[in-house]
């Protein structure tokens, strides 16, 4: 619930919100919240904690602290005031629920664990042969409840856990209320997402939807308001059928406890967002890179992709996107222009000016790609290779400088195994994200061992040719050659690069002597 907290706090009177959260269908139930609890020592919201040195909950408690949760876990030596292998621990406090009606009850843990309300045990973990099932128990608004949960860790294994967890009663449809919610409200937010249940590491999601009912409560709210927001609070793309219908969608990435307030100040105004995406979010899961590949068979995966990963795949195959890489929009635009690209042989220089053009002061990232125009071995469209974020206020113009190096133009050669810069002509692309490109502009890069303002044989043919004393040595070695009738097609490529297709013709010595004789021309 804790992203809502911050909305629930700021909306006010000008503006009636909705608040129609998707929950998924968890394989865990929610944990009770903290203001439905009160502690039996001196009434504040949570439960008691007491920690005991034994298994058996005996003797006076070594540590005592009031939580706010009905979760604990442990892993390995986690906690000073206990002997990790040998403990116990008591929660109690009094529950006050907000409305009559059935409250499904579960317990799960490692370890031994036991539920008790009004003294009388309801799920038993602890006791062999007692009932351990989920309980539902009607309850009564207003009424409190003497709540306690008792856990032993278990005898062997570094992990141990306890959890209470609560769902509430139901409305015959929820939905639907919702959506009546949201057809009398001015704006609705559906806050929709995944839980650890479903997403984390050491375990793969089976596909890209939403679980549960949540596509159908995002689509049939914004049926019943124009003015549906989608914030999702999810660790990784998602598919989007319903994104045409809602007027924003918001990427939360798990924020944490304070997640609820930075989301109040993002979509009330006070923050202007400028996050930008680290992956792609395709359309479709059969979009993805390693779709063919994943996950293998024989207990091996093969990493058909190659280097044709994340955008670089999307680019090479021509499949658009639902949201590319580096996407992100903010309360304010920003134009690019004057693009400069000054290159000395040591270091590539990226000069563009970004102005914040709408009303409110925000943040740019600015995004370089390099695009290798006649490499030798196969290669992205574009890879990017250098960003830098802006901070502007309206109105405000300010010229951003990204560097490249060598490394920032090397790529990774099997036969040679090491990084090899080429000679040629390189396309720079500077954007706001891999599909929304700006400005693009050229330069030329002399190779490994090149010499700025000096000929070799590493760079493209045209470039030698266009130098009259260049094109003199290549007529002295090549004679005839030059004349070819398929010479136009090798203008953008080296000499090296065209003895690997004809090393008859352009031997390993006749390289090296036109390479000496190019060295020597002023």
């Amino acid at each position: 619930i804790s992203p809502l907290d911050g909305i629930r706090q700021r909306a006010g009177e000008q503006v009636t919100v909705s608040y129609a959260l998707g929950c998924p269908i968890h394989r865990q139930l929610p944990q009770i919240p903290a203001d439905w609890l009160q502690t039996g020592v001196d009434g504040r919201s949570g439960l008691a904690l007491s920690y005991f040195g034994n298994r058996e909950l005996t003797g006076a408690p070594v540590h005592t602290a009031v939580i706010q949760k009905t979760e604990l876990r442990w892993f390995g030596e986690s906690n000073p005031y206990i002997d990790p292998t040998n403990f116990s621990l008591r929660l109690s406090g009094r529950l006050t629920v907000p409305q009559s009606g059935d409250y499904y009850f579960e317990l799960t843990g490692i370890g031994r664990s036991r539920f008790l309300l009004d003294g009388q045990p309801q799920i038993d973990w602890w006791t062999p042969g007692a009932e351990q099932k989920p309980v539902t128990l009607h309850l009564n608004a207003g009424q409190a409840y003497d709540l306690l949960v008792e856990y032993s860790g278990p005898d062997a294994g570094k992990g141990r856990s306890v959890r209470l967890g609560c769902r509430p009663p139901q409305d015959a449809d929820p939905i639907q209320t919702a959506v009546d919610l949201a057809a009398a409200s001015d704006v609705a937010i559906v806050v929709a997402g995944l839980t650890r249940e479903w997403e984390s590491e050491g375990y793969d999601r089976p596909d890209m939807a939403l679980v549960g009912a949540q596509d159908e409560l995002i689509r049939r709210v914004a049926a019943a308001n124009p003015n549906t927001v989608v914030v999702l609070n999810v660790g990784s793309p998602v598919a989007m059928p319903w994104v045409d219908a809602v007027t924003a969608v918001l990427q939360l990435w798990y924020p944490g406890q304070e997640g609820g307030h930075a989301l109040a100040d993002v979509l009330f105004g006070d923050e202007n967002p400028s996050g930008r995406l680290p992956t792609t979010f395709p359309r479709r899961l059969a979009d993805n890179p390693a779709h063919l590949n994943y996950p293998g068979e024989n207990g091996k995966v093969l990493y058909g992709e190659g280097l044709f990963v994340g955008y670089r795949y999307y680019d090479k195959k021509e499949i658009a996107p639902l949201f590319p890489f580096g996407h992100g929009l903010s309360y304010t635009t920003f134009a690019y222009a004057n693009l400069q690209i000054l290159a000395d042989g040591e270091t590539v220089q990226v000069l563009v000016d970004v102005t914040n053009t709408g009303k409110r002061a925000g943040g740019e990232v600015v995004q370089v790609y390099v695009r290798d125009e006649a490499a030798r071995l196969v290669r992205p469209l574009k890879e990017l290779k250098a960003f830098a974020k802006v901070v502007l206020q309206p109105g405000e113009t300010q010229t951003v400088t990204l560097s490249l190096t060598r490394q920032s133009l090397a790529f990774y050669d099997p036969a040679k195994q090491d990084w090899v810069t080429e000679a040629g002509t390189f396309t720079v692309l500077v954007g706001h994200s891999a599909q929304d490109i700006r400005l693009s502009g050229q330069f030329e890069w002399y190779g490994d061992g090149g010499k700025p303002g000096r000929l070799h044989t590493g760079l493209p043919l045209h470039v030698i040719l266009e130098n009259a004393r260049g094109t003199a040595v290549l007529r002295e070695h090549l004679g005839d050659l030059l004349n070819h009738p398929q010479a136009d097609m090798a203008m953008s490529m080296s000499l090296e690069q065209i003895a690997g297709f004809a090393p008859d013709l352009l031997p390993a010595e006749k390289i090296a002597a036109i390479n000496q004789a190019l060295s020597q021309l002023d």
